[in-house]
């Protein structure tokens, strides 16, 4: 990626580092900037159907400004895809795409412990980062875990409007499915991260998570951000379920300004 901030020092980036997390062993990797000072935390989530490496270049971009960023596999994905039963690629339900969901926001929690317990990462809790499903998951986290420092959302959703990602004809989810949605509905629960920054980026023609999650999700947190209006921010996009490079550098353009050491604070004073 390319990076476009001139405001803030770059660092080098070391290579991503493997390494596992919890007590199930989560496969996961590190990204660390070359810096001397603890840094503040990111940790970046995947979406369906990917793994660990496919968000590894928003790790590096997030690394190159000071971030230490952890990226985990998602719960039967990655190096965690399951020998046999249902996986991703053969189950396509509301309630599967649920329990990944469930367990991957359970994995989400320990992740956090591990991250925050490095060292060289700055108290004061993570910056949460997903696309897709791991987006949906950050939100949910985020939310809901007073550990979040924020929320960058890429083609996120609140989860009850999972029921209208699925094309015609598959299942919906179960009477427990819709339960444990509405339980977990980002939107109910934003009150808890206001007033920490919060940015949701997404495709206008996105054909798998509609942009009426996004939208739902800004129009909820704007009376929550009135004093502070800079730590909310909606981008839009004119294409379908995709990230591109210059998104992310927009969105860790806007992102910075919050999370920036002491260091990177006098150099833009």
């Amino acid at each position: 990626m390319t990076a476009t901030s001139t405001r803030f020092p770059r660092y080098g980036v070391r290579p991503p580092e493997r390494t596992t997390v919890g007590p199930e062993s989560i496969p996961a990797l590190i990204v660390r900037p070359e810096a001397e000072q603890p840094c503040p935390a990111a940790l970046v989530q995947h979406g369906y159907g990917a793994s660990k490496t496919d968000l590894l270049p928003l790790g590096e971009f997030l690394a190159s400004y000071g971030f230490v960023a952890l990226l985990p596999d998602a719960w039967g994905h990655g190096e965690r895809f399951p020998t046999d039963g249902p996986n991703w690629m053969t189950a396509f339900s509301a309630d599967f795409i649920l329990e990944v969901l469930r367990h991957t926001v359970d994995d989400m929690g320990v992740a956090l412990t591990v991250l925050l317990e490095r060292p060289d990462v700055l108290p004061g809790g993570a910056l949460l980062a997903g696309f897709s499903l791991g987006a949906i998951a950050s939100l949910i986290v985020g939310t809901e875990d007073a550990r979040a420092a924020g929320i960058y959302s890429i083609s996120g959703s609140p989860v009850p409007d999972l029921a209208h990602m699925l094309p015609m004809g598959l299942p919906g989810p179960s009477p427990e499915g819709e339960v444990w949605a509405r339980a977990h509905d980002a939107a109910d629960h934003l009150a808890a991260l206001a007033p920490k920054p919060l940015l949701l980026q997404h495709g206008r023609n996105d054909d798998m998570v509609p942009v009426s999650g996004s939208l739902r999700l800004f129009e909820t947190a704007q009376p929550l951000y009135s004093a502070y209006p800079d730590r909310l921010s909606l981008m839009l996009y004119d294409h379908r379920h995709d990230v591109t490079e210059a998104e992310v550098a927009e969105g860790v353009e806007w992102l910075l300004p919050f999370f920036a050491t002491g260091e990177q604070q006098e150099s833009v004073a």
